[in-house]
């Protein structure tokens, strides 16, 4: 779902399949079209694609927890936007993926970049179910604190008590509801306009926010990148 999101909203092709597929991190370099490269402040945007922390196709090895540490470091070190697949219906992996994040946003916090995030809570199944949308917003930022505190513990850093001590989030525009891409069951269910609409609505708010960062950032260059 992770690599469809990516391919749905910049015409990249990273391997899909059913279940969990991607391995490592794969990154795809793509052009920017003239009539908004002054909007944007550069030539080239690069997408990176990771497999998904607590993969359980890892989790018997017996460094599982550090490689998802280095993995969630290395990807929000290199990215202005970080997206983060939310899944509220598992809660105990849940808060074990979004400690991690938390502890690469510390991490560079502490260099003093400024990456951005955004939560996507994909396949859902009513995306105007605003009642219930709150509470998953509610629920998430209450995970997101307590990670925070835990992961800033574990790095002696006790001056971040809240998600927002580390990072600018505010829940009304910092989370994405995305219905399922299929209408039933593939490969004969048609296409749900709505996720392309919602993937679209995603992207557009992607590219102000990168627009945003241009005024933030001197390192618009591939040299400082690397």
């Amino acid at each position: 779902h992770k690599s469809t999101l990516l391919n749905t909203m910049f015409g990249v092709q990273f391997a899909v399949s059913s279940g969990r597929c991607t391995r490592g991190a794969f990154m795809q370099m793509i052009r920017v079209t003239e009539d908004i490269k002054n909007e944007l402040g550069c030539d080239y945007l690069v997408i990176i694609d990771t497999e998904g922390l607590k993969s359980p196709e890892l989790a018997k090895l017996d460094d599982s927890h550090e490689h998802d540490n280095e993995l969630a470091t290395l990807v929000v070190g290199l990215s202005d936007i970080t997206i983060i697949n939310i899944a509220m219906e598992n809660s105990i992996e849940m808060k074990d993926i979004l400690q991690i994040v938390v502890h690469a946003f510390i991490r560079m916090k502490e260099i003093g970049k400024k990456p951005k995030c955004q939560f996507v809570h994909q396949n859902v199944a009513d995306v105007l179910a605003h009642d219930k949308n709150m509470r998953d917003r509610k629920l998430l930022l209450e995970q997101l604190n307590e990670m925070t505190e835990a992961a800033a513990n574990m790095e002696n850093k006790d001056e971040y008590k809240k998600f927002t001590d580390v990072i600018e989030y505010d829940p009304e525009t910092c989370n994405w509801y995305i219905p399922g891409l299929w209408h039933g069951n593939p490969p004969m269910a048609p296409v749900n306009a709505g996720y392309s609409e919602a993937v679209y609505d995603l992207k557009k708010n992607m590219t102000d926010i990168i627009g945003k960062c241009k005024l933030k950032t001197s390192a618009n260059n591939i040299v400082d990148f690397l």
